[in-house]
């Protein structure tokens, strides 16, 4: 190979070497764009954020966000009330504005506060009720404390008919179901309280013996309720409870004063005619011995056999031929034979079994719990009266769609 080959050879060789350098700098200056970009990427997400957090309208607050702001608002509107100072004192009370006004934009967020905490002392009330669970609600308009819905004359029917022919109506009546709440109070008295700290930690107690106060009254007059002999203040004078509907009715069976048995209840279940046909529309309301005499029935599904997929209401201890059964402490044990509560010098010593139709039974609320409050200097307490404004009816019209095993061994 001669000396010119040689030279030719060598410049290629330098020029390669070049290639390579040029392509490993541009990668290299690749690779930097890239970062670069994505860092300025990076700023430019944070700078959306920052914006969207100085913007209301434009924050996105997570639904864990907004639900722990109902939370902390409705403790921070009790917290108020029994400190007597104003919301917008507590330190809390910006974090928990400037969420609330952005994700939900009410009006006037101090007096959504005090709806918010109405309707979290109604979710506590529902988390203690049994038997009022059961029923069907019809919420009324805040302002009017009578409502009326079609009644029924049975479920509704259908018919072979031509395309070109009438329908023919059933089950819902000309006659209406004429709702009409009664105020039912309860009063909790607390002494002043030294500090802030100290009502804190008494913020969640009030409220939740004011849910179970309310729930436990409107369960006893739904049970119990007798508008004709209960005494004026007594809530029982608030509606007829189901107890006293089917002694009305005549749908009751004489259990003979003994222990209850599976037959008896078969025979009272009878007695609901159509409205006992299907067993999961009803259920078993039952005193506590009662109720536990009739797991030793062999009809008697217990919950330990119900399976994973099994629904099971509060208060259900069992199921007897597919219908729950609840326990409650408000059926009465001083109950005459016939099912009626006898206060005489002697008085009765039976109890009740009711059968209900859950179908045909309602409760009406105006849809809130409020809470008023009253200082008493003399005491130093502070007086915090609760009150729901609610009514309880059966939605037929000539049938009552429960019965009762009276007579029973209390």
């Amino acid at each position: 190979m001669n000396k010119g080959n040689d030279m030719g050879l060598q410049v290629i060789k330098d020029m390669d070497t070049k290639v390579k350098a040029l392509e490993e700098a541009m990668a290299t200056q690749k690779s930097d764009a890239d970062n670069l970009i994505e860092e300025l990427r990076g700023e430019m997400k944070d700078l959306v954020a920052e914006r969207k957090t100085g913007f209301g309208d434009e924050k996105v607050y997570s639904d864990g966000q907004v639900a722990q702001a109902r939370k902390k608002g409705s403790k921070l509107y009790l917290k108020s009330l029994l400190s007597g100072r104003d919301m917008a004192s507590f330190d809390e009370y910006k974090d928990i504005e400037n969420i609330i006004s952005k994700a939900l934009k009410p009006t006037d967020v101090s007096a959504w506060l005090a709806e918010e905490f109405s309707s979290d002392v109604i979710a506590e009330l529902e988390a203690v009720l049994k038997v009022e669970a059961l029923f069907g609600k019809v919420t009324m308009p805040a302002n009017r404390n009578t409502f009326s819905i079609p009644g029924k004359t049975g479920d509704a029917v259908a018919y072979l008919i031509a395309p070109g022919d009438d329908a023919i109506e059933s089950a819902i009546a000309a006659a209406k179901v004429s709702f009409t709440t009664q105020r039912i109070k309860t009063l909790i008295g607390v002494t002043d309280q030294a500090d802030i700290e100290s009502i804190t930690a008494i913020v969640d107690l009030v409220k939740k013996e004011l849910a179970r106060s309310l729930a436990r009254a409107t369960e006893n007059a739904i049970i119990m309720g007798d508008t004709t002999t209960a005494t004026a203040n007594s809530v029982l004078k608030a509606f007829d409870g189901v107890l006293k509907m089917a002694v009305d009715a005549g749908n009751t069976f004489d259990n003979g004063g003994g222990v209850i048995t599976a037959a008896n209840i078969a025979n009272t279940r009878a007695t609901l005619g159509i409205y006992g046909v299907m067993a999961s529309d009803l259920a078993i309301v039952a005193p506590v011995n009662s109720a536990y005499a009739m797991l030793q029935f062999p009809e008697v599904l217990t919950i330990d056999k119900y399976g994973v997929n099994a629904t099971i209401l509060k208060g259900e201890i069992g199921k007897l031929w597919g219908m729950p059964i609840i326990v409650t402490d408000f059926i009465a044990t001083n109950l005459d034979a016939s099912g009626k509560v006898d206060t005489t010098t002697t008085p009765g010593t039976k109890t009740a079994v009711l059968i209900v139709n859950k179908n045909y039974l309602a409760v009406a609320d105006r849809g809130s719990a409020s809470l008023e409050t009253e200082r008493k200097a003399v005491s130093s307490t502070t007086l915090y009266v609760g009150f729901r404004d609610v009514d309880f009816k059966k939605l037929t019209i000539t049938s009552t769609p429960v019965a009762a095993l009276v007579n029973v061994q209390a």
